[in-house]
């Protein structure tokens, strides 16, 4: 599946360096397909139910990895910083 993601993604990106996609932004197609995206996920989550039973934990991992990972990158960042202003 992830190989279907990065060829559609490549293809995407190789076909906006040769096309005109200054249509995309007049039309605002960005957005709906963003949507249509969000909807059918919100129907795959709600269609499964073994995954719908499972979703406090699901919400608890993904707030402890996002947290982490805005905490890391801050400290990563402030580390650097501080290292680079100091030379």
């Amino acid at each position: 599946m992830i190989w279907w993601v990065l060829i559609v993604f490549f293809a995407g990106f190789f076909a906006g360096k040769f096309i005109n996609t200054k249509w995309i932004g007049k039309y605002k197609i960005i957005l709906v397909l963003t949507m249509l995206l969000l909807f059918s996920l919100g129907l795959e989550i709600g269609g499964n139910d073994e995954l719908f039973s499972k979703i406090d934990s699901i919400l608890l991992y993904g707030l402890l990895i996002a947290l982490a990972g805005s905490v890391g990158s801050f400290l990563f960042g402030y580390i650097t910083e501080r290292l680079v202003n100091k030379k």
